[in-house]
């Protein structure tokens, strides 16, 4: 399956969602990244109420394919690799929920289009903090045009902190 990014589209996650997030959080190839499947949906469901992560369940090719959020990194004492940032400068975080979508190159066009959507609301710069032993999730923010720009280890393991400028995304 080949993305092209008029093959992707969004909307924002609604009550309805909750039953097929938290199914796509049990899933292990999004529990072993995401955690507790629980905690997650509720992490999600409370932030997008209170404003805390702008969230979305995307699609591709009409079919839904997985989860995708904008959230502001400098706002939490929780995550220290995030105080130097600016308070305009946004997070994202993803996961494709479908097993069968994973490997298929579903991710990168998908961060293209939402970059665009944050890029257009005022960004000058997205950061996204994968896990650095998951090499697939690295790859795709790679090949969305992110790039490394240090990393954070501290108890709970390696994190890779990338960037994607709006220089280089309208370069690309």
């Amino acid at each position: 399956m080949r993305t092209e990014p008029a093959d992707v589209s969004s909307e924002r996650v609604a009550e309805r969602h909750l039953p097929m997030l938290l199914a796509w959080l049990s899933e292990p190839h999004v529990r072993q990244w995401w955690g507790d499947p629980d905690v997650e949906l509720g992490l999600i469901r409370d932030g997008c109420a209170n404003g805390e992560v702008d969230g979305f369940v995307f699609h591709v090719k009409g079919e839904p394919a997985g989860y995708i959020q904008s959230w502001i990194p400098s706002q939490y004492d929780e995550e220290p690799w995030a105080k130097d940032l600016s308070s305009d400068t946004p997070g994202v975080d993803i996961f494709i929920g479908p097993p069968e979508m994973t490997g298929k190159g579903v991710a990168a066009p998908v961060l293209k289009a939402f970059a665009g959507r944050l890029f257009e609301n005022g960004a000058a710069r997205i950061v996204i903090d994968p896990d650095a032993g998951n090499r697939r999730a690295v790859r795709a923010y790679s090949k969305a045009g992110f790039v490394p720009f240090g990393e954070w280890i501290d108890k709970s393991g390696r994190t890779l902190l990338m960037e994607l400028t709006r220089t280089e995304f309208e370069r690309n």
